[in-house]
């Protein structure tokens, strides 16, 4: 698909009821703000030589 027919299709269609030009104004603000937005960091990947148990401080038999 080009560009030009991307850029042509509706995102969105009213459906019902007649929205003012500010309400429409309003719904294609919050629509834009929640594409441009970052998604979230994922978690870094686990290393296998690290411990599966949860992280706590353990002191030495060997003391």
């Amino acid at each position: 698909m080009s560009p030009s027919e991307k850029d042509s299709e509706p995102v969105f269609r009213v459906l019902r009821g007649d929205p003012e030009d500010a309400e429409l104004a309003a719904l294609v603000a919050v629509f834009t703000a929640l594409a441009s937005a970052a998604p979230p960091p994922a978690a870094p990947a686990r290393s296998a030589w690290s411990s599966r148990t949860p992280a706590t401080w353990r002191t030495s038999v060997l003391r």
